[in-house]
């Protein structure tokens, strides 16, 4: 599968940054992280810092099996489809990427072992900060971020609607 430029999305609320992060880490959990074509990929999203951004991602990713309660799904019978756990990975990092740090602490509580945390933490910071630096911006799902950017009518005892 190869991502087709920077507009690539699904129903699922996916943009390139997601696209790209799902299907590299579902190649490199299957020991394909040599593929060129993830190689061309990542130079073409970053240009020079290609490689920089492959090599954050590749540390991420260590970091998350060192520190994971359990086994993750990274891969869904259907290509186009996220997994529940690739959903919450992708939420962390777009949470440390918001600097949003209670959503990621409460990501990182439920993904790994409280030893493991802060390594994990600073590669998820580490990958975000990367990412965000070569314009690949990772979007929070809307239910990760509660009541959105509506703010609830306040009435007050008196008020007539």
């Amino acid at each position: 599968m190869v991502l087709m430029g920077r507009m690539a999305s699904d129903a699922r609320g996916c943009g390139y940054s997601e696209h790209l992060l799902v299907w590299s880490w579902r190649r490199i959990v299957t020991g394909r992280i040599h593929c060129p074509v993830m190689a061309q990929e990542f130079a073409e999203a970053c240009g020079n810092a290609g490689s920089k951004v492959f090599a954050a991602l590749c540390t991420f990713l260590r970091a998350l099996a060192a520190a994971s309660r359990r086994h993750l799904a990274f891969s869904a019978p259907n290509p186009f489809d996220v997994t529940a756990d690739e959903r919450q990975v992708l939420t962390l990092l777009a949470a440390a990427q918001a600097e949003d740090h209670a959503l990621v602490q409460a990501h990182l509580r439920w993904l790994a072992r409280p030893e493991q945390r802060h390594e994990l933490q600073i590669a998820a910071y580490t990958l975000a900060t990367t990412l965000r630096a070569n314009n690949l911006p990772l979007a929070l799902p809307s239910s990760a971020t509660p009541g959105g950017s509506e703010r609830p009518s306040v009435v007050t005892l008196g008020d007539s609607p």
